[in-house]
């Protein structure tokens, strides 16, 4: 494949990655401006439209650095993502399997970060993310330390 048309492709590729993130960030805003105004206000919807531009923002950001990212960088972000990821998110899962086994009538909201039940959600999405960077960084570090420079 020449270079001109590999160049075409990745563009094209990169637009389309583009376009999917901005349609699922549009529909989270529809989603955030329906919560929102049912029970916030003004200024709930000025921070999920602040946080949205934000991760537009950083979204571009990202692209373009990935694209001037030498292989090696590239390679230990990939393994990171993959294997870190991987192994946070299966003791998300494993975390998860354990609150089967506990009694119904324990009460998890005082592990809550937020009150309610929404709280109790945003936990365990928290948990699971942060298990899942937590495991990133651990493999990302391992790949400097035994394949780095």
């Amino acid at each position: 494949m020449s270079q001109s048309m590999e160049g075409q492709v990745r563009v094209r590729r990169s637009r389309l990655l583009l376009l999917t993130a901005f349609v699922g960030a549009g529909a989270g805003v529809a989603v955030a401006v329906v919560a929102l105004r049912m029970s916030h206000g003004l200024a709930g919807f000025l921070v999920a439209m602040a946080a949205l531009a934000l991760s537009a923002v950083s979204l571009h950001a990202s692209m373009r650095w990935w694209g001037h990212a030498d292989e090696a960088v590239r390679e230990a972000h990939k393994t990171g993502w993959y294997w870190g990821g991987s192994i946070g998110l299966g003791v998300a899962a494993g975390l998860l399997g354990l609150l089967f086994s506990l009694d119904p009538s324990v009460s998890l909201r005082q592990f809550a970060l937020l009150p309610g039940d929404a709280g109790l959600i945003a936990t365990g999405i928290a948990l699971a993310i942060g298990l899942a960077f937590a495991g990133y960084l651990i493999c990302w570090a391992g790949w400097w330390l035994f394949r780095g420079r």
